[in-house]
């Protein structure tokens, strides 16, 4: 089987779907499904969030893997 996803805009209540050459199928079926936006992220924060977690990680005097196997403990695994 063969899968073809697209995100199409929306023209007067229609659309049209580019099948690719050769497409061997006589029936398809079409799911129609609304793209949900996704807000804007802005990149200066993530990073400003990344590095206070590494700086507060650096302070602890604590590694990454440190604090992986705490979690791991916390879930009893």
């Amino acid at each position: 089987m063969e899968a073809l996803r697209q995100i199409l805009e929306v023209n007067s209540g229609n659309i049209t779907i580019q099948l690719p050459k050769p497409f061997p199928y006589q029936q398809v079926e079409v799911i129609v499904l609304p793209v949900e936006e996704k807000p804007m992220v802005n990149r200066e924060d993530v990073w400003k969030s990344i590095n206070e977690f590494s700086e507060e990680l650096r302070r602890s005097g604590r590694t990454f893997s440190d604090s992986v196997e705490l979690i791991r403990e916390g879930r009893g695994e």
